[in-house]
């Protein structure tokens, strides 16, 4: 008989409302002989129902299980197992459906328009002190205004002298990178920096050894500060300054988006207001696996705890979405692809969706098709452009 706790669990996960806890645990447990029978045996009684209810709209009783096995696997609390795929695909039959699970479920299928999407192309920008511009593609050294190498370039990572100067005055570097692109970047102190799409970081080109680390950020970088006890590092974006004490995070400061976030993955931060309105310093410490958010409209700050993995994955070339309203996702998949997007459809702009995409392996025509066939939002491509309607 099976045990009533995987029964309720099997329940939950059918309507929706089973915790990560409660999934691992039925995914330790659906492999035993009994509870495989009356896990089968709910699933094609949640489904019978479904299309009795429905009827004869099986097209959305398919994509409603569809998606809600999606979820599940995208939020991370479903693994995927031969058992769970096999009763999936039952249903699908019972279902009527052509529409398989294994061609639902390959990440790799090709989009529904044949039109092909040409990504723009942009040139990561070093500017020099002076003004002057430099473009960064393949292996050379980088120079100063006086022909003297500061740093040397592959096209993809820039790494600067290792050096700290007597010198009292600072000479910054700007380095801007465009849709489409990332860059990592190693400062004269050894902090590591990885540089995301539509972002700018102005730095010093040696720090100075009386002087304060400190660096000015507009979009989205990963930082791994090099420790110094006696100097903090400090990253400032507008309103928000984060003093570092040797650390490892991702600092998230994009202009158009309402929110700027620091994610804490290793080490000491705190986040402070520049000036308060009552010209106080306000300062929030951040613990590993801490995330603070300063909200540009109320000028709060609130922090809480997350997996830091989902606001890192950008760095190995993923998106990772969990309950991510649909214009944030619009705006990272532009930033990440180098394309334009007009979202004609304002019932999904603020609805919150799941997805995980490979931007290293998957095009911007195949993440359409995902959101068209699993949430059913429909897109064009016109002259170049993703109209969603």
């Amino acid at each position: 008989m099976i045990p009533s706790k995987i029964e309720d669990i099997i329940i939950k996960f059918l309507s929706n409302t089973a915790s990560s806890e409660e999934l691992d645990f039925l995914i330790e447990n659906i492999e035993k002989k009994e509870n495989k029978k009356i896990f089968k045996s709910y699933i094609k009684t949640h489904f019978a129902i479904s299309i009795a209810m429905h009827k004869p709209n099986t097209k959305k009783a398919k994509k409603e299980f569809l998606l809600n096995i999606k979820n599940e696997k995208r939020r991370g609390r479903l693994r995927v197992i031969n058992s769970v795929v096999k009763y999936a695909a039952v249903v699908l039959i019972m279902i009527g459906g052509a529409f398989t699970y294994k061609h639902y479920y390959d990440i790799n299928q090709s989009a529904t328009s044949n039109t092909k999407i040409i990504p723009r192309e942009g040139q990561v920008i070093l500017q020099l002190e002076n003004g002057e511009k430099q473009i960064i593609s393949g292996s050379k050294p980088i120079k100063n205004i006086k022909g003297k190498t500061i740093a040397k370039s592959d096209g993809t990572s820039i790494l600067y002298e290792n050096k700290i100067t007597n010198d009292k005055k600072l000479v910054y570097n700007k380095l801007t990178v465009p849709y489409g692109k990332k860059i990592d970047l190693v400062l004269s102190d050894g902090t590591r920096v990885t540089l995301n799409s539509g972002s700018s970081l102005k730095y010093p080109v040696d720090f100075v050894k009386d002087g304060e680390r400190k660096v000015f950020l507009q979009g989205e970088a990963f930082f791994d500060v090099t420790p110094n006890k006696e100097k903090p590092f400090y990253v400032e974006a507008q309103a928000i300054n984060v003093k570092v004490y040797g650390t490892s995070f991702n600092f998230k400061n994009y202009q158009e988006e309402t929110d700027t976030e620091v994610v804490l993955v290793e080490g000491s931060v705190s986040m402070q207001l520049n000036k308060s309105s009552k010209n106080e310093v306000q300062e929030t410490i951040l613990k590993p696996g801490d995330k603070a958010s300063f909200n540009k409209n109320n000028k709060n700050i609130t922090k809480t705890k997350v997996d830091t993995s989902i606001y890192t994955s950008w760095i190995h070339g993923n998106l990772v979405f969990r309950d991510e309203p649909f214009k944030n996702i619009i705006k990272a998949l532009e930033r990440s692809y180098n394309v334009i997007i007009i979202n004609n459809n304002k019932e999904v702009i603020n609805e919150s969706f799941n997805a995980t995409i490979e931007t290293n392996n998957e095009s911007i025509e195949q993440v359409l098709s995902y959101f068209e066939k699993v949430y059913d939002i429909d897109y064009k491509i016109i002259e170049n452009k993703v109209v969603i309607n």
